[in-house]
């Protein structure tokens, strides 16, 4: 007898992460375009793209720290305890991406 199939609202956790890390993309740079096209102060633009950056990083960080302290969904047996995991997983590899890819947007020159 196999397990019962895991129900689609837990499979869309496994894009949770990467969908916070695009729309942190997104955005950042879209503030970031913004505030050149606007002649914002280089001060004033980092700090925007600063607190984009933290927002996304809080979001994402709270969605790992629930999902971490959350138990394995016991009716899927052994599925649900691999889902969980990798769903973690998944969301730290989120978390690291942001910080790697779009953290040292902020050293660089505001507007060239």
């Amino acid at each position: 007898m196999s397990a019962r199939p895991v129900p689609p609202r837990r499979l869309w956790w496994l894009l949770a992460g990467f969908g916070v890390w695009c729309s942190a993309l997104v955005i950042l740079y879209a503030v970031h375009a913004i505030g050149c096209v606007f002649a914002w102060p280089a001060g004033a633009l980092r700090l925007a793209l600063a607190l984009v950056l933290l927002v996304h990083l809080i979001a994402i960080g709270w969605m790992w720290r629930d999902h971490w302290a959350a138990s394995p969904d016991p009716s899927l047996d052994s599925t649900g305890a691999f889902l969980h995991t990798v769903i973690v997983w998944t969301l730290i590899a989120a978390l690291v991406t942001i910080v790697l890819t779009l953290g040292p947007t902020l050293a660089l020159a505001t507007c060239v």
